[in-house]
């Protein structure tokens, strides 16, 4: 039997467990009072001297930015050049757990929830509406992923989508199909006048997450701070508006061009003829209004759509006042004002045309070409560069740099576009000098061209290019800025100037006359013109042959009184289709100018003949008709019944008489009889009744393929044949 062992407590253990507990116990009650007194303190509002009741509201309250609206670019007339749109990207769900939602009210499917079912049929519609093909599409519906885009490497199918395109989309009702849409901006000319006008980047703010347009180049950039308005904020305590602390969205002005659309829709049909028959390299051509300093109508190859795809770098530079070059012989005109304004001009002297040597270095004429003795007044209608360098050296250096200053060569003219070049000049030795009375050696932009012969347009007075016109509150419709004519400079007397105009008839009217091509007599005008030649520099060395030059014109018209100047420059032409690069030069700028000329709603015709335009919008086509008629402008419907809906010209704004006013209302369009209408009015109505246009010539219809009254829809061809006011 074994005997049980009895064990004696641990008195010293049992001590120890009883001090602890109670220090335990009483540092818990410690914290516990403590709790509740912070506690107690918390409930009255304040801790460390802050208020928490403020502290709380803070918490709670919430903060929504309000984007202000971008305002829209005009032309002269009142045609939209940019304005807003929503793009949509879209994209397809995959996975089969996304299931499709009915609506409560109307049970029946919300529009692409769910996950793509028919990836077939999904693939077909797709491919009718955004550019991709079914079997491209159906690649990436069988991919292994929840969601997926329509991206490759030749065209981001998916990405800025149309409302148009969305809509059609949307009314396939397929289930998987989903958007994002995302504020845009749309240039309803495409391409037209598209480095003037610029367009648009959109980055998102790294603030507030939202996409930001801003304009980064033309007029978009040069007027943002004006169009992009200013975004508003709304400030919330809980769901109460704090008024105190919200801002007021300050939506962006509206900014109108001096453009006139009819002269610069007939520039750009002809640029891009001659852009495309030449294979140049470049091309940039811009009408002035002398008097005003108003361009009203201007461009340059190559450009861009900005509603195709993003601008290459390439495409970045803006002609007009960007990348200067060497303007030849154009600046003879200013070397020959210089040289009567200061008494060094004698016409009737002779020289020995061909070369002429300056310190061991040659100026040659034309090819090197030596046409015997010739009258000074004779080597300015041949253009020859012996003659002229023999003009600086009469003049002297310093005399001929002063006359380059007072005609503000050498810097900006500031005429409302953002990083406008000043140009360079070599002008070290005698044969620099000398070269530059020529217009080699130095580098200059198409808008200081223009600018330096309104001086010789203008009786001596040089104005300012400008583009913008006025900048309007698109809310209230009043003028927050009118741009004027601006004087500049007056570089020679009243007496210079009309004779350098009566020498420039020779280079026109002779029958060696480099500018011959562009004689507009037979049309009842006499013009004033010089042409230019430059060679084209690469690796400080000029590269020989018609191929490797500028090519230029300046033409004052009518030569007494100019109403317009005229520039035009095309850069390494590699194809010459016509005798001579004049004749196709020509081509550009003869419908050009007589249509200035003739066209009775040109610009250059007094304010008094703008009238405004009355607010037709809800009134029936006869009512809305009449009334524009009465006011003075002609009339076109897109529709045949019910009220009118829109308006191509905008309410109360001030237009020229007689513009045409394209109303929209229900129901079938049939086409009007067009004759007498500029091919920009054709092309306004045939975009708002949504036909296909197709013409010949250029200037007004004088004759259309498709009759009066027959019915057009969406895929109707209309054909017309254009010709120039005579």
């Amino acid at each position: 039997m074994r005997n049980k062992v009895r064990r004696i407590p641990n008195k010293r253990v049992t001590k120890n467990a009883k001090i602890f507990g109670g220090v335990l116990l009483g540092a818990m009650t410690i914290v516990i009072l403590g709790l509740g007194v912070r506690l107690f303190i918390i409930a009255g509002g304040s801790v460390d001297g802050h208020n928490l009741n403020d502290a709380t509201r803070q918490a709670f309250m919430a903060k929504q930015i309000v984007p202000a609206s971008r305002g829209k670019i005009y032309d002269a007339t009142g045609q939209v050049l940019a304005e807003n749109t929503t793009v949509y990207d879209m994209y397809a769900v995959l996975d089969k757990k996304a299931t499709r939602v009915k609506d409560a009210k109307t049970g029946k499917y919300v529009a692409g929830s769910g996950h793509v079912v028919d990836k077939e049929a999904t693939a077909d519609k797709l491919s009718q509406v955004i550019n991709m093909s079914k079997e491209d599409i159906l690649k990436r519906l069988d991919k292994k992923a929840y969601q997926v885009e329509f991206i490759s490497d030749k065209a981001q199918a998916s990405k800025n989508l149309s409302i148009e395109q969305y809509k059609k989309i949307q009314a396939f009702n397929l289930p998987g199909i989903n958007f994002t849409p995302h504020p845009s901006r749309v240039y309803p000319e495409d391409s037209t006048a598209s480095h003037l006008i610029g367009t648009m980047k959109t980055d998102e703010d790294a603030k507030t997450g939202q996409p930001t347009q801003y304009g980064f180049m033309g007029i978009e950039a040069a007027e943002n701070s004006v169009l992009s308005g200013k975004n508003g904020v709304k400030k919330y305590d809980g769901q109460t508006e704090n008024i105190q602390a919200s801002k007021t969205v300050e939506n962006g002005h509206d900014v109108y061009l001096t453009l006139d659309s009819g002269l610069q829709n007939t520039l750009e049909t002809r640029m891009s003829e001659l852009f495309d028959k030449t294979k140049a390299d470049s091309a940039v051509g811009v009408l002035m209004e002398a008097k005003t300093g108003r361009i009203v109508a201007a461009t340059q190859r190559p450009n861009f759509n900005a509603n195709d795809k993003p601008v290459a770098p390439k495409l970045w530079a803006n002609l007009l006042d960007q990348n200067p070059f060497e303007p030849g012989s154009t600046m003879k005109g200013i070397t020959l004002a210089a040289a009567i304004e200061t008494g060094k001009w004698r016409p009737e002297d002779t020289y020995q045309s061909g070369t002429l040597l300056i310190d061991g270095k040659k100026v040659v004429d034309a090819f090197g070409q030596d046409q015997g003795m010739l009258t000074y007044r004779e080597g300015f209608w041949r253009s020859s560069n012996v003659a002229f360098a023999r003009i600086e050296q009469q003049l002297g250096p310093t005399v001929w740099r002063n006359y380059l200053e007072k005609f503000r060569f050498l810097q900006s003219t500031n005429s409302g576009l953002n990083g406008e070049q000043a140009g360079i000049m070599s002008f070290t030795y005698p044969i620099d000098q000398a070269n530059t009375a020529y217009g080699q050696g130095i580098s200059v932009t198409p808008l200081q061209m223009i600018q330096a012969y309104s001086a010789i347009a203008n009786n001596g007075q040089e104005v300012k290019p400008y583009f913008v016109d006025k900048v309007v509150n698109a809310s209230t419709g009043a003028v927050i800025k009118q741009n004027k004519t601006e004087n500049v400079a007056k570089p020679i007397k009243a007496s210079t100037a009309e004779q350098v105009r009566q020498y420039m008839i020779d280079v026109v009217n002779q029958p060696t006359g480099t500018a011959k091509e562009f004689d507009l007599r037979p049309y009842g005008y006499q013009i004033a013109a010089k042409t230019g030649t430059a060679q084209v520099a690469e690796h400080g060395q000029y590269l020989q042959g018609l191929n490797n030059a500028i090519h230029s014109v300046m033409v004052l018209a009518p030569e007494k009184n100019p109403k317009y100047i005229f520039y035009l420059a095309v850069k390494q032409p590699k194809v010459f289709p016509d005798p001579t690069i004049q004749t196709t030069m020509n081509k550009v700028f003869q419908p050009l100018m007589l249509q200035a000329l003739n066209d009775s709603d040109s610009a250059i015709k007094s304010k008094t003949t703008k009238q405004t335009v009355p607010n037709v919008m809800g009134q029936s086509i006869k009512q809305a008709s009449d009334d524009l008629t009465k006011a003075g402008f002609r009339v076109a419907v897109v529709g045949s019944n019910g009220k009118v809906t829109e308006q191509s010209l905008l309410p109360q704004q001030k237009s020229l008489t007689n513009q045409l006013v394209i109303l929209t209302a229900k129901g079938n369009t049939h086409l009007p009889d067009m004759t007498g209408w500029s091919l920009t009015d054709a092309q306004a109505f045939a975009h708002a009744a949504g036909f296909d246009l197709t013409w010949s010539g250029s200037g007004y219809v004088t004759r259309q393929l498709t009759p009066k009254d027959q019915l057009v829809v969406g895929n109707s061809k209309v054909a017309i044949e254009l010709k120039e006011k005579q």
